[in-house]
């Protein structure tokens, strides 16, 4: 993945914080020089916000969370989710 997309310069939307997942994820993009906005379930205006992002990733435990309407044309999508 990251040979055949740059991080660097793109923004990132990840969304969900957890420790375990969402914040780690958040903190390897930055590292990589991408522009972070990290989305939770409290998060005004997620839809629009998703459909700004280069990279998206969802880091929740619920499935259909994000739609496809949601993502950009040519944006990269990661979907972490673990739920059972």
């Amino acid at each position: 993945w990251r040979k055949n997309r740059p991080i660097s310069g793109k923004h990132a939307v990840v969304i969900g914080r957890s420790n375990t997942v969402g914040t780690p994820i958040a903190q390897l993009l930055l590292h990589n020089d991408a522009t972070v906005t990290v989305c939770h379930s409290s998060t005004e205006n997620l839809e629009e916000i998703a459909r700004l992002a280069d990279i998206l990733v969802t880091c929740v435990n619920m499935p259909n969370t994000v739609r496809g309407s949601w993502v950009k044309q040519g944006a990269t999508v990661i979907d972490l989710g673990m739920g059972t």
